[in-house]
């Protein structure tokens, strides 16, 4: 008979599968869903407390964008992304999603204002853009 701590991991195990399950489905379906052309409407830059981090803070990114759902309703979302300084979120908000940037937004059909997020480059995502071809 199994006891009562192995049944705690059983359904951690079972609940850890779920949460991973569901991220991949809806990874998945994500794929097919449309795109709109949206534009960045705002920036917010805010001091963080971090755990595990030296400093002990970071700032946080916040770029609010607005897009038209397939029925032409203004929708609203948001993407945001950690920095180790203020200047340096500041100076990627500056280069990459400026207010009034045209961004491309994929969105849920079934609900474009629950689930959407901004097709963007992984250069955009790590900050690795190259400054010229030849170096």
């Amino acid at each position: 008979m199994l006891t009562h701590r192995i049944w705690i991991w059983i359904a951690a195990g079972v609940a850890i599968a779920l949460v991973v399950a569901r991220g991949v489905w809806l990874y998945w379906e994500s794929l097919t869903w449309p795109t709109a052309d949206g534009q960045i409407t705002r920036i917010d830059i805010e001091r963080k407390r971090g755990t595990g981090i030296p400093s002990g803070y970071y700032y946080c990114a916040t770029f609010a964008y607005d897009f038209p759902d397939r029925i032409g309703k203004r929708v609203s979302g948001t993407w945001y992304k950690n920095f180790s300084s203020e200047e340096g979120a500041r100076e990627f908000a500056e280069r990459e999603l400026p207010v009034g940037k045209s961004v491309v937004v994929r969105y849920s059909p079934k609900n474009p204002a629950g689930l959407n997020d901004l097709e963007l480059d992984s250069w955009t995502y790590t900050g690795d853009r190259p400054t010229s071809l030849f170096s």
